[in-house]
């Protein structure tokens, strides 16, 4: 099978992960396979903020869990409710202890930033996958990138103010088996 379609195939979401740290030729290169993701009108509007030191790690983390904490009850739905019991356990980490977590942030009045986004952050994906390296999207910071301590946190990882968090993943060496893939539905597929 050609190398490209079989990396393709064989990428699979990466949730446990080892200690063992992403070496920084390895991290280099997926960020650069992020940066020739299409994009719209070439503009590389971008900007990608990876994350290795445990200090700020951590702080992300905590970021997270303090705005998941602040969530109002009043109209929460279920999946809220488990996102603020998973948040009281101190033990609990929201970026499931992977060594590395990259940041895809573009300008917040683009029409482009979520698709621009989503394709590099895809692209360092499978870019991970070719190397060895598993990886998981992480939906948490860019849905509260509007909230105030995130802005902060923002700040403090030089992220321009004209921008906000569209994609973000955690990247590191799989612990344990990757499950292969669930069947692919029937009928999601037409040509004509």
């Amino acid at each position: 099978m050609n190398p490209v379609i079989e990396n393709l195939l064989t990428r699979r979401s990466v949730r446990s992960f080892q200690k063992k740290q992403i070496p920084l030729e390895d991290l280099e290169l997926i960020l650069k396979a992020g940066s020739y993701a299409p994009n719209g009108m070439g503009l590389q509007a971008w900007k990608f903020t990876a994350i290795q030191n445990p200090q700020v790690l951590k702080k992300v983390d905590d970021v997270i869990r303090q705005v998941i904490l602040s969530t109002p009850l009043e109209n929460a739905d279920e999946r809220t409710l488990r996102m603020i019991e998973r948040a009281k356990d101190p033990n609990h980490n929201f970026l499931n202890n992977a060594p590395t977590y990259i940041i895809v942030s573009h300008l917040k009045d683009s029409l482009l930033a979520m698709a621009d986004s989503a394709l590099a952050l895809g692209n360092m994906m499978l870019a991970a996958h070719s190397l060895g390296i598993g990886s998981c999207w992480f939906n948490s910071l860019p849905r509260m990138t509007h909230h105030p301590c995130v802005r902060q946190l923002l700040t403090e990882l030089e992220i321009p103010e004209d921008h906000i968090v569209y994609a973000a993943g955690v990247f590191g060496y799989p612990e344990g088996d990757i499950k292969p893939s669930a069947p692919r539905k029937e009928g999601i597929i037409k040509i004509f």
